[in-house]
């Protein structure tokens, strides 16, 4: 499922880029949307180079769950900034929960 990871990289990316410009100027907000852009990309990545630890999938979809939930229980958010997180959130979480369920466990070889 390593596309699905390197999607989720890109969110990731997104969210950073997203804090410095849709959030500029809102301090608690462009630096939590900063923080889980860095964690989203650098959790993806892990994911997408090592497809046997189903941690980082784990990791990545709770940070999109957060991001989801973030608009809610952060005051002052620009519009934008906003419906950013809440579109950012469900692609992050839906895909890091998919990739984290449906990963392929390797293929252990068994004797007889």
């Amino acid at each position: 499922m390593r596309p699905l990871s390197w999607i989720n990289f890109i969110a990731g990316l997104w969210l950073i880029v997203a804090g410095f410009t849709l959030a500029a100027g809102m301090g608690a907000v462009m630096t939590q949307d900063i923080i889980l852009g860095i964690i989203i990309a650098a959790f993806a990545a892990w994911a997408a180079s090592s497809p046997e630890h189903p941690v980082a999938s784990w990791i990545v979809a709770i940070a999109g769950l957060w991001t989801l939930l973030s608009p809610g229980v952060s005051y002052g958010m620009a519009r934008a900034s906003h419906t950013n997180d809440i579109i950012v959130g469900i692609i992050v979480l839906v895909l890091g929960f998919a990739n984290a369920v449906f990963r392929r466990s390797p293929v252990r070889a068994t004797h007889a």
